[in-house]
């Protein structure tokens, strides 16, 4: 995790933005938002599948079919957040016009033609995935698709799994470099997480981890570990 000494201010993850390692400098998005894009990619089309049972109002806690402020009138036969995630203008057609604005930077054909929206989609996470790092390193433009990647993956997310959790700031990351120089990102964290990631260096934690980590930085007791 060595930064570059004379590193200015603008170079900068076009996501995040986190200052760039010396080895990203040529880079348009760090390596951790690289890999966080391709956790999320990995995971649309389970979630994709599982938005189809959260159809029916009130299967989740979260697919409601009342429109906001109707307080008098019979719900929807359909739940609106999941059928907007699943249908036309949803998941799959942000992630085809991902691959398609892709492929063109990269003078490759258009689209092929896949099927239904649910070929659509198997078809087309892997060429994202394949492609994320090429994005990430030399695709000026990556910094929205990473955007509307992750913010298709938290309202999926977020209908599948009835919550939204809130993160709460716990302190600055205190894992220093190779030069003993502080990573110093701001981690934040849910109540709820079995595990929390720095956005800055990538360093992971498990749950009583970073429970004590978090007592640590605030200067408070280290809880006891659970019992068995």
């Amino acid at each position: 995790m060595t930064l570059a000494p004379d590193q200015a201010p603008e170079f900068r993850c076009i996501h995040c933005p986190r200052l760039l390692h010396a080895d990203e400098l040529n880079r348009f998005a760090c390596r951790v938002c690289e890999d966080r894009a391709g956790e999320q990619l990995g995971k649309f089309i389970d979630l994709y599948g599982q938005l189809e049972a959260a159809l029916t109002p009130g299967s989740t806690p979260t697919a409601t079919g009342h429109v906001s402020g109707a307080t008098k009138t019979a719900p929807l036969p359909v739940a609106l957040q999941p059928l907007s995630l699943r249908g036309p203008g949803g998941i799959v057609d942000s992630l085809l016009g991902i691959e398609q604005r892709w492929r063109h930077a990269l003078n490759w054909h258009n689209l092929p033609l896949r099927g239904g929206y649910e070929s659509s989609l198997k078809g087309c996470i892997p060429v994202l995935a394949n492609n994320i790092g090429w994005a990430c390193d030399a695709y000026d433009q990556v910094g929205a698709d990473l955007k509307l990647i992750n913010s298709l993956h938290q309202q999926a997310d977020a209908v599948v799994n009835g919550t939204r959790e809130q993160r709460v700031p716990i302190g600055c990351c205190p894992v220093v470099n190779d030069d003993q120089v502080p990573c110093g990102e701001k981690l934040k964290v849910s109540p709820f997480a079995n595990e929390i990631r720095c956005a800055g260096c990538g360093t992971r934690w498990g749950r009583e981890d970073w429970l004590r980590l978090g007592a640590v930085i605030r200067g408070l007791a280290a809880p006891l570990a659970a019992a068995a």
